[in-house]
């Protein structure tokens, strides 16, 4: 059985750790900070001092971060980083959500030393990290996906291969992009006029998901479902997905587009962002649409 490294234990990566624990698979475990690494310690995960010595350890190296800043430090710190402690024959992998001006240099940087790279972003939020059932959104060659494959299934449902390195990552920004346009924003924006018309909000939601009629999603039933959940509940923070579209609004630029809707959602966010939202679930945007 192959040795598991993980590299963060935030949300999506404790899910993936407590999953491959249970799957019967050796898991070696770093995170800036032990403490919030200690309930996945006391279940048989072995901690490791560096990203450099969970890299030395482990066949399959997963990191999974915040952001681009993060990603770098793990990867590249000449003393401690990924790199330093990487050998030929396992396989790296960034789950985390990143850009792609990152990503490509990542790849070129695991190509450079002959490592085996996979760009490996998630999506199923907290229920499909705990629950292991994510959808993997992968880039790199088919041949290093398949001989991981059957280990990947210990935390997800089901595997999509986009293509060569970076095409993963490509996916998760479009996807989140919708997810953030269509499925939240706009669905808190409609929800919260509904509100002020005096609608019952459970007819507006089961009407919104009769089959002649409904434009809405699972991500819309999400919003309605979640929106007035404990501040305490996170599944999905809102500095996150505004991250995610400053990323896609990078990537976009990046091919010649200008998106306005994208524009204006990543505004949006910002906004709830900046005014005390930052933690909170995505689906809490619909404060600000709400009166007070």
């Amino acid at each position: 059985m192959k040795k598991i490294g993980i590299v963060g234990a935030g949300i999506m990566a404790a899910g993936m750790t407590d999953n491959f624990l249970k799957a019967g698979y050796e898991v070696y475990l770093w995170n800036r900070t032990k403490e919030r690494a200690q309930m996945l310690l006391d279940k048989g995960a072995h901690w490791c001092e560096s990203p450099k010595d969970v890299a030395a350890a482990a066949d399959i190296v997963i990191e999974c971060v915040t952001d681009d800043e993060a990603s770098r430090q793990v990867w590249t710190d000449p003393q401690t980083g990924i790199f330093a402690g990487a050998k030929k024959g396992s396989v790296y992998i960034a789950s985390s959500s990143l850009s792609i001006e990152w990503t490509d240099e990542l790849a070129k940087l695991c190509a450079q030393q002959g490592l085996d790279f996979l760009d490996m972003p998630l999506t199923g939020s907290r229920a499909g990290a705990e629950g292991g059932t994510l959808r993997l959104l992968v880039g790199g060659e088919a041949a290093v996906l398949e001989s991981v494959r059957s280990d990947l299934g210990a935390i997800s449902e089901k595997i999509y291969y986009f293509g060569p390195a970076g095409s993963g990552m490509r996916f998760k920004l479009v996807l989140n992009m919708l997810i953030g346009i269509h499925h939240v924003n706009a669905a808190a924006q409609a929800v919260a006029l509904a509100e002020q018309a005096g609608l019952d909000i459970r007819a507006v939601q089961e009407a919104l998901f009769d089959g002649n009629m409904g434009p809405a999603s699972p991500a819309t039933n999400m919003l309605i479902n979640n929106m007035n959940m404990p501040d305490e509940q996170v599944n999905f923070a809102v500095q996150w997905l505004a991250k995610d579209l400053g990323y896609a609004q990078s990537m976009a630029k990046n091919y010649g587009l200008d998106l306005d809707l994208l524009n204006a959602t990543k505004a949006d966010y910002d906004q709830a962002r900046d005014n005390g939202l930052a933690e909170q679930d995505l689906t809490k945007i619909i404060r600000l649409y709400r009166k007070s």
